[in-house]
């Protein structure tokens, strides 16, 4: 979009927090070396709030941005590599398993979520439970490659992660079926856990 804000400091000094955006963070009971965040959540990709809600459940931490507008909410969203709020930043600095649920337009695809980052082990995580789930998904050729080290994705104690691309169709779905919400999140889920547990175990090695 060539309207974007460039970063937050422009963002912030041009909008007013709680009335246009809002920034809504809560801490996991088990906090440890996972978050799941949504970058553009709110109105300006709707229902990626949802979605990142529903993987965090109670335990895991969670982090979005998002727009509060009556309309227009496009305009509050800043480029994944240009993403730099604080808030966000200070927390990716603990942690080694981040996962960023975005929203995409249909185009010609309806259903595939398309999967991207640096961090290759979880995006193969990902795209296999989900694959198991019933899910379409898609790692290459795509627009969202998601593999610049700005990306706020890439911006955690690794400098590496994952993000779901996901179609507005599909979205509104998962918001109108909560049986298949459900099942898309703990897919997300389980790969979240499984990187986690990984990346916490060498972590105690490289100790």
């Amino acid at each position: 979009m060539d309207n974007e804000f460039p970063n937050f400091a422009a963002l912030k000094a041009a909008k007013i927090e709680n009335i246009d955006y809002r920034i809504v963070v809560r801490r996991g009971a088990r906090t440890g070396g996972a978050i799941v965040m949504a970058p553009h959540g709110g109105k300006i990709e709707p229902r990626t709030s949802l979605i990142t809600e529903t993987i965090a459940g109670n335990d895991l931490d969670m982090y979005c941005f998002e727009g509060l507008m009556p309309e227009s909410n496009r305009e509050l969203h800043i480029t994944s590599r240009n993403f730099d709020e604080a808030t966000a930043l200070d927390l990716l600095r603990t942690k080694s398993t981040v996962v960023a649920i975005h929203g995409r337009q249909d185009r010609d695809d309806l259903t595939t979520v398309y999967l991207g980052g640096k961090d290759a082990a979880l995006v193969s995580e990902i795209a296999w439970r989900l694959q198991e789930a019933g899910f379409q998904t898609q790692k290459d050729n795509h627009p969202f490659p998601g593999i610049q080290d700005s990306n706020i994705v890439n911006r955690g104690l690794t400098g590496k992660g994952a993000q779901l691309e996901v179609p507005f169709s599909l979205r509104r779905r998962l918001g109108n079926e909560p049986e298949l919400l459900e099942r898309f999140c703990g897919a997300v889920r389980k790969a979240i856990e499984t990187c986690d547990a990984r990346n916490g175990a060498q972590s105690s090695i490289t100790l």
